[in-house]
């Protein structure tokens, strides 16, 4: 009897050992679990502060010296290099508004095709008006693009007076922008945010180019946002709106994912009375051009040959 005692006090002893190692690894593996879980809430999207990717092209002198009054981003793909070479011969021209500083920053994701980046590269080392991050440079990758120009903002050129996200297919100018609405002789606008004013609601047809899902975004309508072609906001909403941002999870479309960080961050969109920026393309007309900011769908060609002509009627139309 006495050793069936013993032996059933080693079986309890065996089975209470394997319950403490098994406790022990139930213990590790949630240490480990927790562990993995913070570091990947902490370090990836949409959950960091810092650039979403890693740079191919910074640029981090940019904005050395005295801040810009007015930093242009410029989406562009890397492949349309004749259309830069155009804007910077118009209104992407550094040096066109006299007495006031404007930096050009055209933003690029990564092409498909290797010797597009090195020609990226080459050109680049020529303009230092390129930043770059390594994702594949598509449609649905816009927000990544234009957040990458506020990030770069926000971190780079930190105290600049405005920002201007406007698309390359436009005609803008900016005299009007300048001298009428942003008026640099007066104070600084504060949580400043215009552009075409927009309202509309998510499409639902998977075959919509604008289609999106329930599950990326659940309300009926969207909140009002600023149509992507064109909007002007001041300097210091950038890491503002950066930060909400981070908050998010993404969704394709920049002009409306901005409006839904503003509205979250009870920034209001001014409504100005006149109709400053235009989103359907318009009939050049040169003194009715000299009072928009933007117009919508001018190819390259159809820039440089009106440009001479705009460049007078900022002359002759001053009434």
């Amino acid at each position: 009897m006495g050793k069936n005692i013993t032996q059933n006090l080693r079986k309890m002893l065996k089975l209470y050992l394997l319950f403490l190692f098994l406790a022990a690894l139930a213990f590790m593996g949630l240490q480990y679990l927790c562990i993995t879980t913070t570091l990947v809430f902490n370090t990836v999207h949409p959950r960091i502060i810092g650039p979403l990717y890693p740079y191919l092209i910074e640029e981090p002198s940019k904005c050395g010296g005295d801040p810009p009054f007015l930093v242009l981003l410029i989406p562009s793909k890397p492949q349309d290099v004749l259309i830069r070479d155009v804007l910077r011969k118009t209104w992407a021209n550094e040096s066109l508004v006299l007495g006031i500083s404007i930096k050009r920053i055209f933003l690029l994701g990564r092409s498909f095709v290797n010797n597009t980046e090195v020609s990226v590269e080459q050109e680049s080392s020529t303009f230092h008006d390129i930043i770059q991050q390594d994702f594949l440079d598509t449609y649905h990758n816009l927000t990544i693009k234009t957040l990458m120009g506020i990030e770069w903002v926000s971190r780079l050129c930190p105290r600049a007076s405005y920002v201007m996200k406007v698309d390359a297919d436009m005609f803008f100018n900016p005299w009007f922008l300048v001298r009428q609405i942003l008026q640099p002789e007066k104070p600084l606008k504060l949580e400043f945010f215009i552009g075409l004013v927009a309202r509309g609601i998510p499409f639902r047809n998977k075959d919509s180019k604008w289609y999106i899902s329930y599950e990326m975004y659940s309300n009926n309508y969207y909140p009002y946002y600023c149509s992507g072609t064109g909007y002007v906001f001041s300097g210091e909403l950038s890491p503002r709106i950066y930060k909400e941002a981070m908050r998010l999870a993404f969704i394709p479309f920049e002009d409306v994912f901005l409006g839904i960080c503003l509205a979250r961050m009870g920034v209001h969109i001014y409504k100005p009375a006149s109709k400053w920026f235009v989103g359907e393309k318009a009939e050049y007309n040169r003194c009715h051009f000299t009072r928009l900011v933007t117009v919508h769908h001018y190819r390259p060609d159809e820039l440089l040959k009106l440009w001479p002509d705009f460049l007078k009627a900022l002359e002759d139309c001053t009434g």
